[in-house]
C-alpha cells in the first residue's frame, strides 16, 4: 500500500510547524509498521525543502521482519520528483538462483507497447 499523507509523526522530522495525520498514526499501529530509517545512527535528513521548513515527508514502513534485514537507508536526489527518493537496501534471506544464462532482462519490445 502507498499513500501520499505529507505529514510528519515526530517533530523531529520536521523543522517548523508540524503537520501530522492521525490515519497514518493508526495505519502503522494497525499493521505494526516500522520506520526504516534509524535517526540514532544516520544523521537526520530531511526529503522535501521549501523556503519556510523542510521535513522528512518521505519514509519507508516496513514490517520488523524486513526491518532486520535491512543494509542500509538513504536519501538520493531524483531529477524527476520534486522530494529526495529514499534508497532501502534489504537482504534477501533466499539465495538467488540462475536460471538459463544469467540474470533476468526485460524484454524491450514492452516499451513500445502503449498500454505497458
Amino acid at each position: 500500500m502507498i499513500d501520499d499523507f505529507n505529514c510528519v509523526l515526530t517533530n523531529s522530522d520536521c523543522s517548523g510547524h508540524r503537520t501530522s495525520s492521525r490515519a497514518l498514526e493508526m495505519l502503522i499501529q494497525g499493521l505494526r509498521l516500522i520506520d526504516v530509517w534509524d535517526s540514532s545512527i544516520n544523521m537526520q535528513a530531511y526529503t522535501s525543502y521549501t523556503s519556510t521548513r523542510a521535513a522528512r515527508l518521505d519514509r519507508i514502513y516496513a514490517t520488523e521482519e524486513i526491518g532486520r534485514n535491512k543494509q542500509g537507508v538513504e536519501t538520493l536526489a531524483a531529477a524527476f520528483i520534486d522530494h529526495l527518493a529514499v534508497l532501502l537496501g534489504v537482504k534477501l534471506l533466499i539465495p538467488f538462483t540462475y536460471i538459463g544464462r544469467g540474470r533476468w532482462r526485460m524484454n524491450i519490445t514492452y516499451l513500445t507497447d502503449l498500454p505497458f
